[in-house]
């Protein structure tokens, strides 16, 4: 449609290596001052995959803003851009948060699901 698309990829780089290791022996000496009779303590290693489960639950890509400067989708998940195109996902998050987005995901895609029915199919254009 002429519109370019983005392509975004992720690795671990060294920080990221650097920070595994630091969390991960402050994890495994938690774990031995309070007595644990078994402790394994794993940094990460190598390259990012989402093939083992990891817990990292992918956010943002889309972010959710009241600013089109700064956001890609209002509070309804409706482009800022184009009107008619809504981003239903944990893209709308501009980090995770650190627990199992699912929920809230769900609590947003009733909300413009609700939007969508209630206000755009009466009077299409932009929510926000």
């Amino acid at each position: 449609m002429g519109l370019p698309l983005l392509r975004m990829t992720f690795d671990w780089r060294e920080m990221e290596h650097k920070a595994s290791q630091f969390i991960t022996a402050r994890m495994e000496e938690i774990g031995k001052r309070i007595g644990a009779e078994h402790v394994h303590a794993e940094a990460r290693t190598g390259r990012y995959t989402i093939v083992p489960y990891q817990s990292t639950h992918n956010t943002g890509g889309a972010t959710m803003g009241t600013d089109p400067g700064t956001s890609a989708i209002n509070k309804y998940l409706q482009s800022w851009d184009v009107p008619n195109v809504f981003v239903i996902g944990a893209n709308a998050f501009p980090q995770n948060a650190g627990y199992n987005p699912t929920d809230t995901v769900g609590a947003l895609t009733y909300w413009a699901l609700d939007a969508i029915k209630n206000r755009y199919l009466k009077r299409p254009g932009a929510l926000a």
